[in-house]
């Protein structure tokens, strides 16, 4: 297990571009979890959390630190397409690597933007 890990770690180091991805990705993390985290505002008062047009109602509450879910959800998000991408090159899978690790950046985004819109929806309320 020891071995197949090493070799995986001097695998991807050896390849720049994968390299250069993932340490984009840590960067991009990184920066929307400071980002996020310094938009989230304390309430004492219970504030929206989730938004649906399905049902009868379309705002749902929540204490203000369930907010903080965004960030995890970005981690798990990063930490996974990582480790897969890091799996895929050592299958010798590199373009599919690429794409997935592209693809997070692409995620990482939208993430932002849905979060940041529910921030903001939170602190009205």
């Amino acid at each position: 297990m020891k071995d197949t890990i090493n070799k995986s770690i001097k695998t991807v180091l050896s390849d720049r571009g994968i390299s250069i991805l993932l340490i984009v990705n840590i960067i991009v993390f990184i920066a929307i979890s400071i980002f996020l985290i310094t938009s989230i505002k304390h309430s004492e008062a219970q504030v929206i959390t989730r938004y649906t047009a399905y049902g009868v109602a379309n705002f749902y509450r929540n204490h203000w630190y369930s907010l903080f879910g965004y960030i995890a959800l970005a981690f798990m998000i990063v930490f996974g397409h990582s480790i897969l991408s890091i799996k895929l090159v050592s299958l010798e899978k590199r373009s599919m690597a690429v794409f997935f690790l592209w693809l997070t950046l692409g995620i990482l985004i939208v993430l932002t933007a849905l979060a940041y819109s529910i921030i903001k929806i939170a602190s009205l309320g």
